[in-house]
């Protein structure tokens, strides 16, 4: 770790907090649009608006806060570790984890009904569908049936998981 390091460290975890509470502040009509609002959009929209304009909305919902922790987070294993590649590993296992977390999501979708013409329930089938296409063929979408696909997807994902964690540890020992 070279000098400096640490402080590095400690303002990108100041900024991660501060992305995280402009997230649960959106969640809250009029948060942002406060005096204390206004303070965490200014601190946060240089870093956001450039990801933003990479990653834009998808179904009404802002990911770019998202998008801007994993790199942080990444940042920060790079600055602690100056190894590139446990940076690349660790950047795919928080990509993973958000497509777990995203499929999982429609899996309770199935068991729950939800309205399929509500923007957050397209934008969880459309960002998913991509991962449970490859299952199709085993297991065939029908009507009023439970859909096994992201099931499967779900398991194939949380075993690239496993891998790619195994591959980190792996490298930092």
């Amino acid at each position: 770790m070279f000098p400096g390091a640490g402080l590095i460290q400690i303002l990108i975890n100041i900024l991660i907090v501060l992305l995280i509470v402009r997230a649960i502040f959106s969640w809250f009509p009029g948060m942002l649009y406060s005096e204390a609002g206004r303070i965490i959009v200014t601190a946060t929209e240089w870093y956001l608006a450039p990801i933003r304009r990479v990653i834009p909305p998808a179904g009404g919902m802002d990911l770019s806060f998202l998008v801007g922790i994993i790199l942080l987070y990444a940042l920060t294993i790079f600055i602690g570790s100056g190894n590139i590649v446990l940076t690349l590993i660790a950047i795919v296992g928080y990509a993973l984890v958000f497509c777990i977390i995203l499929v999982l999501v429609r899996i309770f979708f199935g068991f729950f009904r939800m309205d399929p013409w509500h923007p957050i329930t397209q934008m969880v089938m459309q960002a998913t569908e991509p991962f449970a296409r490859p299952f199709r063929g085993w297991f065939p979408r029908r009507p009023g049936q439970f859909d096994w696909a992201p099931v499967a997807a779900f398991v194939v994902l949380l075993a690239a998981y496993v891998l790619v964690s195994n591959l980190g540890r792996l490298g930092l020992g």
